[in-house]
């Protein structure tokens, strides 16, 4: 999936989450889709408090972990491209 920097990424009314040991459990309430995040993707989540837009999601795991930017905007696309597929998150 490709985002546009600017692109803003909002969690839906639709979820809810909880954890379990070390790891996030997110259910979607109306399909019943779970999803589960450990470590990083954890973390990832933890940073869409309110709104965001990619390339701020992009520069705080940048700033927090030892990763190329690159990299971090790949691999954080394909997490927020699973998340909107399975609408817990909307991006616009």
């Amino acid at each position: 999936m490709n985002i546009e920097t600017k692109s803003k990424i909002t969690k839906t009314d639709d979820c809810v989450e909880t954890v379990v040991d070390e790891e996030l459990v997110l259910m979607n309430i109306v399909s019943g889709v779970f999803y589960s995040l450990k470590d990083t993707g954890r973390r990832a989540w933890e940073l869409l408090e309110g709104e965001q837009t990619f390339g701020a999601l992009v520069d705080a795991m940048c700033s927090e972990y030892d990763v190329a930017e690159q990299t971090c905007r790949t691999e954080l696309a394909k997490l927020i491209g699973d998340l909107e597929e399975r609408s817990l998150v909307q991006v616009g």
